[in-house]
């Protein structure tokens, strides 16, 4: 039976049952059961719509900090783009890299290189791919795990490659060994992650692999050392040179919500974020009404990973710093350019193993998934169809899985049980 890690909890004592996270996952994977909310952990998809939506702070990111890794002997930064438009316009990309270092990396990776060979590489495939069109991005990895739980159909037109984090990981350690002299286990590659969400994939790939990367650590943990940083460039007077990051356009391109336009410009190709957008589309996308779009690249943070869980700057003022760094650098540039180009050859981009619908742990056998089938048919005709979430699960079909799974009763509707109405008028006052 697998074990789903998810990057939130819940804390029983700050919950209430309100049902504003219930009604915010774009899953229905939370239930309120005696006022207090819980999770069915393979619908979980770390989307955080939860944490968003709840008011009463009872749930929380469970995030780490650099001092977890302190017994890496070595650990190495690896910034997302989403990084550099985190701060005033003032601090340089590279200044932002000094400002690792003073935070206790022991290096930054020049990120640039292994996202040029994801680009290119996706480019490759999108040309060889003979399947169901469109493909989809594998950068995002709640779209990766709400594909798996709710359109397991089009898991296949997932891109089956690695994302350029993992190229960056796996180079990281065989570089840093081979310069350093030291066993690839006591080289950390970390994250600096814009989002929860990457933490997960991370700690618990969704193809069931194993992560090049180490960990992360999220954009606050080390805010404050980069702009300790810049200061005392500001009163020293000059700029600090190295090391250097962010060279050209395309690097800073992959932390706005299109990372892609250049190397998918043959392609007819959208761009999609917001989790309700994405779900409308991916909708679009079953029905057959999208078969003249070849690709879509989408985010489950509305205008791209700008807006993560774990950023700072408000997501519109980080674009526009984006843009300005993005105008004040080359359109490319050779060192990375060459860089790609020799390690091309060289790079495996395909997963070990495919991504697959995500199955429910306590499905049974196929005459039982077919008895539920048939049973939730029958009490979903029995049921009202408001929707109204007062029976604790979000929608009356889903109420209808539930109690087909022996998970609930159908006494749980408010309208076919007056304890059920009498307890939440006990509970919560201002129920009708």
């Amino acid at each position: 039976m697998t074990e789903y890690a998810h990057g939130f909890r819940m804390d029983d004592e700050a919950c209430d049952g309100c049902l504003a996270c219930m009604r915010s996952c774009p899953t229905h994977a939370i239930r309120v059961k005696h006022d207090k909310a819980s999770v069915q952990a393979e619908l979980c998809i770390d989307c955080g719509s939860c944490l968003k939506a709840c008011t009463r702070g009872a749930i929380i990111a469970t995030t780490r900090t650099l001092e977890e890794f302190a017994h890496f002997a070595f650990k190495v930064a690896v910034p997302s783009p989403v990084l550099f438009g985190q701060f005033p316009l003032e601090v340089r990309p590279e200044t932002v890299a000094r400002g690792l270092l003073a935070a206790g990396f022991d290096a930054v990776w020049d990120y640039g290189i292994d996202l040029g060979l994801g680009a290119r590489a996706i480019a490759e495939y999108a040309a060889r791919w003979q399947g169901a069109r469109p493909l989809v991005n594998m950068t995002c990895p709640v779209i990766v795990r709400l594909i798996q739980v709710s359109y397991p159909r089009m898991a296949e037109q997932l891109l089956q490659m690695e994302p350029p984090r993992e190229i960056a990981g796996r180079e990281i350690k065989r570089r840093y060994a081979q310069e350093l002299g030291l066993p690839p286990e006591q080289i950390a590659a970390i994250y600096v992650s814009p989002c929860q969400a990457r933490t997960i994939s991370i700690a618990q790939p969704a193809e069931g692999g194993t992560s090049s990367l180490d960990g992360t650590v999220g954009i606050p943990q080390v805010y404050n050392a980069v702009l300790a940083e810049a200061r005392l460039v500001n009163e020293s007077g000059g700029q600090s040179l190295e090391p250097t990051v962010a060279r050209s356009r395309p690097m800073l391109r992959w932390a706005t919500p299109r990372a892609l336009p250049a190397v998918l410009r043959d392609y007819r190709y959208i761009s999609v974020t917001g989790l309700p957008n994405v779900t409308r589309v991916f909708d679009d996308v079953e029905r057959g009404k999208l078969k003249d779009i070849d690709f879509i690249e989408c985010y489950a943070c509305w205008a791209g990973c700008g807006n993560g869980n774990l950023t700072v700057d408000n997501v519109y003022v980080c674009q526009a710093k984006l843009q300005t760094l993005m105008a004040g650098l080359p359109a490319s540039d050779p060192v990375t350019d060459a860089e790609v180009e020799r390690r091309y050859p060289d790079v495996e981009f395909l997963l070990e193993r495919p991504f697959a619908p995500r199955v429910r742990t306590n499905a049974g056998d196929l005459r039982e998934r077919v008895r539920r089938v048939k049973e939730a048919e029958t009490v979903l005709h029995s049921l009202p169809g408001y929707d109204c979430g007062l029976c604790g699960a979000p929608t009356c079909a889903t109420l209808a899985r539930d109690v087909a799974a022996g998970e609930a009763a159908a006494t749980d509707c408010v309208l076919l049980s007056r304890q059920r109405l009498q307890e939440l008028r006990r509970t919560h006052p201002h129920t009708p």
